[in-house]
């Protein structure tokens, strides 16, 4: 199996570490021909190209745009690309279909942070869209577990990884600045934080989430809740109106505890 891939962000680079020892590496195509010489070098194999050489795809090509700049892929890429390209890009929220069906387009999205290249991906979640064949034997060289996504739900797959990653790591950002204003040590918050996040996982993993919500709000302490939301608005200003909508999150989910 021959993998080129049209630039060179963070997750196809990660890809192309994970998958150099399975596949072959042809094109790696960027608009920074340094960049591409760099990962040519170090992965020991593949051609570095940019956008003014001359050359097709032949293969597999993984497009390594971000979502802002997919839409305009296929005016950039469609003369590089033959009959023998399947074309593949990584975006969560879009679907295969962003490309022309004559490309044999799949989309693969991890589910999981791509921060560097010594990431692995065995066991995480893929969701897999558009060409399933070929999309389940990517995933599969990379020991991932593969989810088959209609074309039509990406944007709802998409919302809800955006509210449990981002959304979540915006909030423990939050909390981290609460404990420095307290002196609080940096060990315990981080020690507070995996035990409560693994719990609160393992605890939804096998009873849901209605199930297993606690705290202050389910419980209705009334005290508790305003002193600490006194708090949270002192230090958030701006953002006051989050904590009474969280708080109005939690009430629905009582409320849907109650009726069943």
């Amino acid at each position: 199996m021959k993998i080129n891939i049209a630039g060179v962000g963070k997750v196809t680079t990660a890809l192309l570490y994970n998958l150099k020892d399975k596949v072959e590496i042809g094109y790696i195509l960027s608009r920074n021909k340094e960049k591409a010489e760099k990962i040519s070098k170090e992965l020991k194999q593949g051609i570095p190209v940019t956008y003014n050489d001359s050359f097709n795809f032949e293969g597999i090509l993984f497009v390594g745009y971000t979502d802002k700049a997919l839409p305009e892929a296929k005016e950039k890429l469609e003369r590089f690309v033959t009959s023998n390209t399947t074309v593949i890009h990584f975006s969560g929220f879009y679907p295969s279909t962003i490309f022309p069906e004559k490309w044999h387009p799949a989309s693969i999205h991890p589910n999981c942070p791509v921060i560097g290249n010594e990431i692995s991906f065995k066991d995480v979640p893929f969701g897999i869209e558009g060409n399933i064949e070929i999309a389940k034997k990517i995933v599969g060289l990379l020991e991932g577990k593969p989810y088959v996504i209609p074309s039509e739900s990406k944007t709802h797959y998409h919302l809800a990884a955006v509210i449990m990653s981002n959304f979540t790591h915006s909030l423990i950002y939050l909390a981290e600045s609460i404990y420095e204003d307290a002196n609080l040590p940096k060990e315990l918050f981080t020690e507070v934080m995996e035990s409560l996040l693994n719990n609160t996982i393992k605890n939804i993993k096998k009873s849901g989430t209605l199930k297993t919500i606690t705290g202050p709000i389910f419980r209705e302490d009334i005290e508790i809740i305003n002193a600490e939301m006194e708090l949270f608005c002192t230090k958030f200003p701006e953002l006051c109106s989050l904590y009474d909508s969280f708080i109005q999150v939690i009430l629905s989910m009582k409320e849907k505890t109650n009726e069943k």
